[in-house]
């Protein structure tokens, strides 16, 4: 009796031991598991997408072309460029300009996109005599100034290229997508075309009496405005029309006399900035503008960044010596003003910061108007690009990159110099 006992004890051990094995995940169960997880994540990332283009649909700032140039990224991340500086293959090229956080380079037959590494992300040819370039977004508007063709490009790809019938004086690009030209008029002086980001013309109005010399549109497309340059008993004279696309007509018009208005830009919803040698406004809605007094000084640069938040390089008494800089709110408020004993070449702002390139230095600003980096540069510098953490130099051979905060000791020196 005492060994069946016994035997049962051990065979119910076994099968003890045999139920716990059986516990144990199979290889079968294991790819199941992992099969389930890969399509749960693959229903987020679906799921992302969908709402990115939900809000797309709604609001215009995100495009297929900036959630395909950020998938474009993601693949192309691991592959590197040579680093900065990075030197141009023959002559400087006719124009750098900021796309996001990169930099579109626009030579005399193509353009191209460089990254933080240097690396090329698109390569795009082109047969435009006089070549200019605005970027807002992610993308670029392209324009032959003089000619009559235009493309839209992100930093990965030729997006369209459009052929108009009238010779192209300027042109915009909006948030949504939206291009706003100002082309030669048949009948009148100039008219304004306004294309939605399907290509298809949601406005079109002719200018009389003037010639249209810089456009914007609104960041929802539904708003354009211009200004213009006429002459009346031999002086010449400036205007901003503002235009509702739902209205035929302007539905508002400020008169600047001879200060010649040079470019207006949408910033904050409907708010404009209207800037030129003699004139900075900060057009508030159709019927409200605040002037900033520039009696005793001369506007030299103006540069507003995605956030909407503008810095103006001011010449004091029109000296080339002694420069004022200042930085605004997307309501127009100054947020700061402070003084740079230099010539002063350019001015970027992003993230906050504040880039200045003068004649042989680089002088960093958060938003409060402290110098918080610097650098030494060449004397040929032509324009400065800064992602907040990153600054760009460009100069006739090369573009090169500097840290936008700290400085050496020796130039420590030199700042203290200059400020003094």
């Amino acid at each position: 009796m005492k060994e069946k006992k016994n035997k049962k004890r051990v065979s119910q051990k076994g099968n003890t031991k045999a139920a716990k094995k059986s516990k144990k995940p199979t290889v079968r169960a294991v790819n199941q598991d992992l099969l389930t997880k890969l399509i749960k994540v693959i229903l987020v990332v679906m799921v992302i997408l969908i709402l990115l283009f939900v809000a797309a649909d709604r609001f215009g700032n995100i495009t297929f072309s900036s959630v395909s140039d950020y998938f474009s990224g993601l693949v192309s991340g691991a592959k590197k460029g040579e680093g900065y500086p990075y030197y141009f293959e023959s002559m400087t090229p006719d124009n750098v300009i900021k796309i996001n956080s990169d930099l579109l380079v626009i030579d005399d037959d193509k353009t191209y996109v460089l990254d933080s590494t240097a690396k090329k992300m698109s390569e795009n040819k082109h047969t435009y005599s006089v070549p200019v370039a605005e970027s807002v977004n992610g993308r670029a508007v392209l324009f032959d100034v003089g000619g009559t063709s235009y493309s839209v490009i992100s930093r990965t790809k030729l997006l369209y290229e459009n052929t108009l019938n009238s010779k192209i004086i300027t042109a915009s690009l909006g948030k949504d997508g939206s291009v706003a030209l100002g082309v030669r008029g048949e009948s009148a002086m100039s008219r304004l075309l306004v294309y939605n980001r399907n290509q298809k013309v949601v406005y079109d109005w002719s200018c009389a009496k003037e010639n249209i010399i810089s456009t914007a549109v609104s960041d929802n497309g539904k708003y354009a405005a211009i200004s213009v340059i006429g002459a009346q008993n031999g002086e010449l004279y400036s205007k901003v029309l503002v235009f509702d696309f739902e209205y035929s007509e302007p539905i508002a018009e400020y008169d600047y006399g001879e200060r010649i208005v040079s470019k207006v830009k949408f910033v904050n919803g409907k708010r404009i900035i209207a800037s030129g040698e003699k004139v900075l406004s900060f057009i508030k809605n159709e019927k409200d503008k605040e002037d900033i007094d520039l009696s005793l000084n001369t506007l030299s640069c103006i540069y507003t960044d995605s956030s909407n938040m503008t810095v103006a390089v001011f010449s004091k008494y029109g000296s080339s010596s002694v420069k004022i800089l200042r930085g605004y709110s997307k309501s127009g408020k100054e947020l700061f003003s402070t003084e740079i004993n230099s010539n002063v070449r350019d001015v970027s702002c992003a993230e906050g910061y504040i880039s200045v390139l003068t004649d042989r230095q680089l002088l960093s600003f958060n938003k409060r108007g402290k110098q918080v980096g610097s650098a030494e540069v060449s004397g040929d510098g032509i324009s400065c690009y800064t992602n907040g953490s990153s600054t760009y130099v460009l100069t006739t051979g090369a573009i090169n990159k500097y840290r936008t905060f700290g400085k050496t000791e020796k130039e420590t020196t030199t700042v203290l110099a200059e400020n003094n």
